[in-house]
């Protein structure tokens, strides 16, 4: 069996993921925050302001977790569950990449 080493490039290209990571993740928690902190306020007779906030924190977070969602279920099923039409790359790459062969050849 071959090994596979990486290169400093390789490994930047991993810091960079994990850093994108880290970065969705801390908006999505401060978009929650935003969002209970609307919410008490609303409840709190603020004013009519704060509704509009929570509307658009939680429209953040549908947002955040359905992309999150979707990029997932493309390269392995999310949280572990056998949902159907997910891990789609991985259980269809050589169909993939016979099909993107053919278009490139074209």
């Amino acid at each position: 069996l071959a090994s596979f080493a990486y290169t400093a490039a390789d490994e930047e290209k991993q810091r960079g993921v994990r850093r994108m990571k880290l970065t969705a993740t801390g908006l999505l928690l401060l978009v929650a925050l935003v969002y209970v902190l609307a919410t008490w306020a609303k409840n709190s007779g603020v004013g009519g302001w704060p509704g509009y906030v929570a509307a658009a924190a939680e429209a953040g977070m549908v947002g955040a977790l359905a992309d999150w969602f979707a990029v997932t279920a493309l390269f392995r099923r999310p949280l572990g569950l056998p949902i159907p039409h997910t891990a789609i790359i991985p259980t269809k790459k050589d169909q993939l990449g016979q099909s993107l062969g053919s278009f490139v050849g074209e």
